[in-house]
């Protein structure tokens, strides 16, 4: 992973202003290299019908990129000031889109939001339940369809009705990210992708966090990911352990709010967890 030094708090307000921010070149050209690498094993043959395939459970096969990978810490610093000790990976899925002849690319929209959103309550800021955290290869140009989004949609009562799922919306604009950003999406956030015009495959692969209370689809169960906790566990990081769902001071952390802004709170609670881990104090 790229060592890259950044001021999260530019990214921080960006996210709470658009509902989404880009680490630029987050990604080192090694850690690219390896997930072009699975991408041509995993996307040989195009899908049987339609023109994208997803895949979830990659753990499983390949541990030694993909562990590393979920538990990059300067995703895990940036996914705490979001949503605060909380985070755990939901999903780690990767998708593939084929080309398509230049008259069907609008035919890949499809305006949503994602999982456990909270919109139309109010157009104050709320921190989001999930946050999607994308990477695209190649570098996306226009024929490989952009990246679609509604600035600002996570917290306005703006939505596409199903006659209007499909098309450009007259408040969307376009992002092309590039081999080695991240993107960080809030859950609340409309958006949408866009058909591949171009003569290559658009991948990109999907880490998808949750707050640790959430059901997830990552199967745990599964030896790399025991060997991982194991780990965490003797090295006393409960932010690794939360990660895949094992924290022991849930519901103690969850009846002490009231007393100071939330923030506040989340940021004293990472400071324990991060002097636990180094001295074994509490």
């Amino acid at each position: 992973m790229s060592q890259m030094s950044t001021d999260l708090t530019q990214y921080l307000t960006e996210f709470q202003q658009q509902g989404l921010t880009c680490f630029p070149q987050q990604l080192d050209p090694t850690t690219v290299a390896q997930w072009q690498s699975v991408f041509q094993n995993q996307f040989a043959d195009p899908p049987p019908n339609g023109n994208r395939r997803d895949t979830y459970q990659l753990i499983q096969k390949y541990p030694q990129l993909t562990l590393p990978f979920v538990a990059n810490a300067q995703v895990l610093d940036f996914l705490e000031i979001l949503m605060g000790p909380f985070v755990s990976l939901e999903a780690l899925a990767m998708a593939a889109t084929f080309p398509t002849p230049q008259a069907q690319a609008d035919e890949g929209i499809h305006w949503h939001r994602d999982m456990w959103a909270q919109v139309g309550r109010t157009t104050d800021y709320l921190p989001p339940n999930a946050v999607n955290v994308l990477n695209y290869f190649p570098h996306l140009q226009p024929a490989h369809g952009a990246f679609r989004y509604i600035p600002g949609s996570h917290r306005q009562i703006v939505f596409a009705p199903d006659d209007q799922a499909g098309k450009p919306h007259p408040q969307e604009q376009l992002l092309y990210p590039q081999m080695g950003d991240t993107l960080f999406i809030h859950s609340g956030l409309l958006h949408s992708g866009t058909g591949n015009s171009s003569h290559e495959m658009r991948y990109f692969i999907s880490r998808f966090y949750a707050k640790c209370w959430y059901p997830r689809r990552e199967q745990i169960d599964i030896p790399p990911i025991q060997s991982f906790l194991a780990e965490a566990e003797s090295q006393r990081d409960r932010r690794l352990m939360r990660l895949f769902g094992q924290d022991d001071l849930l519901l103690s952390r969850a009846g002490r709010s009231g007393s100071q802004p939330e923030s506040e709170t989340w940021q004293q609670w990472i400071a324990e967890d991060r002097r636990y881990k180094l001295t074994g104090e509490e």
